[in-house]
This record gives structure tokens, sequence and C-alpha cells, in this order.
């Protein structure tokens, strides 16, 4: 009993000498926790709609109305159903509705009129969430705003329902699971091979005091490091080969846009996972150290990328945080090429910001590995 006192007592002892471990062990869960208890949420508040009001009448005054009050959702005025169709394809709103020209007269004439609703698919949670918030179209309580009653005629027996809503899901028309979720899949598997390969590069040479050998060469610092990430640069790209056409042939992941669109994204995804690995091996002073860095990365690029949950159902100051994640832009990029086959304009800002990402990365890393050799 007293031996296993004396390890217990050793073992505490370790641990009360690793501050940093003692910080990821006990901050970490902490600020996950707030982050998750904030960021997770299925209900969207905040979604655009872009919006066709052809009528300009009281009654489409009341959609609008009930559309911002009831449902929560963001109105964007367009000229025609193409300007509509354009915000979905470029992600910049979620719903496009039209309300027809003959609407008020529809209501005027005891009819029931319809409204065009075009839906995103690309995201089938995002989009089963914007349909039921687009339900109140429907609702009892709109429909009594738009009763006309005529003062000089007997009201009718029987009113119709005086709105219907004309659905059309656009790019994922069957709102399928496996086209949504596979994009994102690939990125996080990618990520957790690449991410925890390359942050423990160089800790690994430093442990094992091999490093100092390393440097006794005539090999510059930006040379070293950049020979150390090739083989995980390659390695990542056999796998992300690999996965992605498993995923093709299995379970007919489409690929609706360039290929080598999709190649060039993966390979800009995949090299600043390296950097930003580097980056850690070169802050962390042992291998869990740089496990438990790595996995602080990884947990909240999972939850909040995208991958499950919307970003746009996140709270408003919350929504920056994703911004700062690879995996977020890697996703938005992914799933407009292979999902709705956009072309290069739509996701360049994915593409520049997966560049920028990896020379920020690669240029601190450097910048530490100096200051600690």
């Amino acid at each position: 009993m007293r031996m296993l006192r004396a390890v217990v007592r050793k073992e505490f002892i370790h641990i009360r000498r690793e501050r940093r471990m003692l910080v990821f062990i006990f901050g970490a869960p902490l600020l996950l926790l707030a982050l998750f208890g904030y960021a997770l949420r299925l209900k969207v508040d905040n979604l655009n709609v872009a919006i066709l009001d052809g009528d300009t009448s009281i009654f489409s005054m009341q959609i609008r109305d009930t559309i911002i009050s009831e449902a929560g959702f963001r109105l964007i005025d367009v000229r025609d159903e193409d300007e509509i169709r354009e915000l979905l394809y470029k992600g910049k709103a979620r719903l496009g509705l039209v309300i027809p020209d003959d609407f008020s007269d529809k209501l005027t004439n005891n009819e029931t009129a319809t409204l065009k609703l075009f839906v995103d698919g690309s995201m089938p949670v995002l989009a089963m969430a914007a349909m039921n918030g687009a339900n109140v179209l429907t609702g009892e309580d709109l429909a009594a705003n738009l009763v006309f009653e005529d003062p000089e005629k007997e009201s009718p027996k029987f009113r119709p329902p005086p709105v219907r809503v004309d659905k059309e899901i656009l790019f994922n028309p069957d709102l399928k699971d496996t086209d949504f979720f596979l994009p994102g899949i690939i990125g996080i598997i990618i990520m957790q091979v690449t991410l925890i390969l390359a942050s423990l590069s160089i800790v690994r040479e430093r442990e094992q005091r091999t490093i100092e050998q390393l440097m006794a060469t005539p090999i510059t610092r930006r040379a070293l490091i950049v020979g150390k990430m090739i083989p995980y640069a390659v390695i990542a790209a056999v796998d992300f080969a690999v996965i992605i056409g498993a995923g093709h042939l299995l379970f007919d992941l489409p690929f609706k846009g360039a290929p080598i669109l999709i190649v060039l994204l993966a390979a800009l995804y995949i090299c600043s996972l390296l950097a930003l690995g580097a980056l850690i091996s070169s802050f962390s002073q042992t291998q869990p150290q740089a496990v438990f860095l790595a996995v602080f990365i990884l947990i909240p690029s999972v939850l909040l990328s995208g991958f499950i949950f919307p970003i746009e159902a996140m709270p408003t100051w919350l929504q920056p945080v994703p911004r700062l994640l690879p995996l977020t832009y890697y996703m938005d990029g992914i799933r407009a090429l292979t999902i709705k086959g956009t072309g290069f304009g739509t996701v360049a800002v994915d593409f520049a910001v997966l560049a920028g990402f990896m020379i920020i990365f690669t240029l601190l890393g450097i910048q530490r590995f100096k200051k600690t050799l």
C-alpha cells in the first residue's frame, strides 16, 4: 500500500510540474462547455430570405411583417426570380419567396393565392428549420389578417385558405443527409490525421533529444519544418483520394463542380492544417501537450464549423469564432462544389482564407521555432 501511495504521489508531482497540461485539463473543458452551451442550436432565427414582392399591397406587407416578427427571418428585396436563385446559389440567402402580382386580387375575390417558396436544400438541417419557420405563412393568425370584407356584399359562407405555399427545394431536392454530411466527414478525417501527425513532428524530436543533431546540420530551420511536413502532406493527400473515391463509389457522393477545384481546395486545406500542426508542435514541450492542443482545436472545429449545427443558428456575437477555423472554409467550399456545382468565383473567399491560414501559420511556426531552440 505504501508503494502504491508513492507511485500516486509521484504521478501527481509530474502532473503539477506540467503547468500547460493543467491549463488544458481544467481550462479547456470549461471553455468548450461555455462555447457549446451558447453555440449549439437547431432553431434558426436570423435566416436571410430573398423576397420578390410583385404585389406591394397591404396584404403583401402582412406577409412581410409575419416573416420578420413570427419567423424571425431577415428579408432581402430582389427584382426577379433569377436574383433569388443567384442568392441561394451563393449561400447569401437560404429561402426565396415570390409574392405574385395578383396576390391581393385573389384575396379580394375570396380565392386562394399561391406563394412560391425556394429552399436551399444543400444543408438539410437548415432547410428543415427554414421550412418550419415558413409555416407561419399558412398559419391561422396570418389567415385572419388576410381576409377582405366588402361592406356592400354579404360575407361568403365558405372561405378557402387565403394562402397556399408551393415549395421548390434546390440543389438537394431529396434532402439527402449523405450528400450533406459526407463532404464534412471527409474534412474531419483529414483534419484528425493531418493535425495530430503534424503536431507531433517537432516535439517528438525534442523529446527524443534528436532535435539538436538536426540543428547542428547545415539545413535551415525553414527547410527542416517544410521537410518534416512533406511526408504528412503525401499521407493526407492519399487519404483524401481514397476517402473521397470511396464516398463516391459507396454513397454516390455527387461531384457537380470542377474536379480540379475540389483537388485544389483539398490541397490548400491540408497545407493549412500542416502549418497549424507545425505551430502547435513548436509550442509544445511534450507529445501529450501537442495532442491536447490538437484535440482542443479539433472538437470546436467539428461542432462550430457548420458540420452539424448551422452557423446562422449561433448567437451573433459567437459567429466570428467559426471564422477562425480552417474547417469552416473547407466545409463551405467542398459543399458548394460537390452539391451545388458552383464555379471558382463563388468559393474564391474560401480558397483565399485557407491560403491565408497556411501562410500565417507557417510564418508563426518558423518564428516560434527560432525562439524555442
